[in-house]
């Protein structure tokens, strides 16, 4: 039994038609694929705090992401005296930020920033009850700044990003002394806390 071209083309349309509904209803009424779909990152998408001791003006970026993979920002490490003089602190990095912020969904613009060497900090984030959400240990910046991907595990709502024994890289260790004006290795540990909220779009 021969098909005629005209019913042929009647069926593939049909099927078409089908194939395309099934994946509208999908993208709109499936739960998982709306969770999929959104995107989450913190409600400023810069923040500032100068530490505890005034090294460093901290600053973190949020870009949007996926609630599957995570929360993710950048912690750069700035010299918090820079905006009071014309040359970075000895031993700090000047250069371009962000080479390439679409690869993390960061959305601020490239700026000249004078960032410090750290060798190694310690972070816990906490929610508004003060559940602990994530704690890192160790941390290992690259020079002055480092990515971070945090699981909250669905949580939304306000966080305490609480920075502490962040300890400068050796080549930028005696300036920091002299700018504190101490010879102690445990006065240059430094510090902080920073507020943020984390939303969901």
């Amino acid at each position: 039994m021969r098909t005629s071209p005209m019913l042929l083309a009647v069926f593939i349309v049909a099927c078409t038609t089908s194939s395309y509904t099934t994946f509208a209803q999908l993208g709109v009424d499936n739960p998982v694929d709306k969770k999929a779909l959104s995107q989450v990152g913190l409600s400023n998408p810069l923040i500032y705090k100068i530490s505890d001791k005034g090294i460093y003006n901290i600053t973190v970026k949020s870009g949007q992401s996926s609630p599957l993979s995570g929360l993710n920002f950048e912690i750069v490490f700035l010299n918090a005296s820079f905006k009071n003089t014309n040359a970075p602190l000895p031993g700090a990095e000047s250069n371009i930020t962000l080479d390439n912020p679409a690869a993390i969904g960061l959305t601020v613009p490239s700026t000249v920033e004078h960032v410090i060497p750290v060798k190694s900090f310690n972070m816990v984030l906490t929610s508004s009850d003060g559940k602990e959400l994530s704690k890192k240990i160790n941390e290992v910046p690259r020079g002055g700044r480092i990515l971070e991907n945090i699981d909250l595990k669905g949580y939304i709502g306000n966080i305490t990003i609480n920075l502490y024994d962040i300890v400068p890289d050796p080549v930028v260790t005696d300036s920091i002394k002299k700018q504190l004006n101490t010879s102690n290795d445990t006065a240059i540990v430094d510090s902080a806390e920073l507020q943020a909220r984390v939303q969901k779009s």
